[in-house]
């Protein structure tokens, strides 16, 4: 299999550790429910892969390459930077659109679609970021 169906497959198993708690608290509709789901999303989304990338069990592809934690953690802050400046950015025009009418459902299907596709894209910058530097290892050796 390559090493990027490995990556999206090995997210779905993660996400079912990750997604239910924010998309659970968001669906309550209390007065801090968004920040409750914000921050339990930012903090499941770092800790559990942090820990997967740890274990024999995390290779990917045929050559079972590696991620390196200190990729994930530099891929999981530029991440979430351009995904903060985003929503700064777009904050007033995501307010006024009628997305907010659609039913709960529905928002939810976007938001787990958001948050699955944040994580394949963690993971994958942080692929990347680790072959590029054992790229550059290798040539210095």
């Amino acid at each position: 299999m390559s090493w990027w169906r490995d990556i999206f497959r090995q997210c779905v198993f993660m996400s079912f550790f990750i997604i239910p708690i924010p998309i659970g608290s968001y669906t309550i509709h209390s007065g801090s429910s968004a920040a409750v789901a914000l921050i339990s999303h930012l903090a499941l989304s770092f800790l559990i892969p942090l820990a997967y990338v740890g274990t024999k069990e995390a290779a990917f592809g045929p050559k079972h390459a590696r991620i390196s934690r200190i990729s994930f953690v530099i891929a999981w802050l530029v991440l979430a930077a351009i995904g903060g400046a985003f929503s700064a950015f777009m904050g007033q025009i995501w307010k006024t659109s009628s997305f907010w009418e659609w039913p709960t459902v529905g928002r939810d299907i976007v938001f787990i679609g958001i948050m699955y596709g944040e994580l394949c894209a963690t993971m994958l910058g942080a692929y990347v970021l680790s072959r590029f530097h054992d790229t550059c290892r290798k040539e210095r050796v």
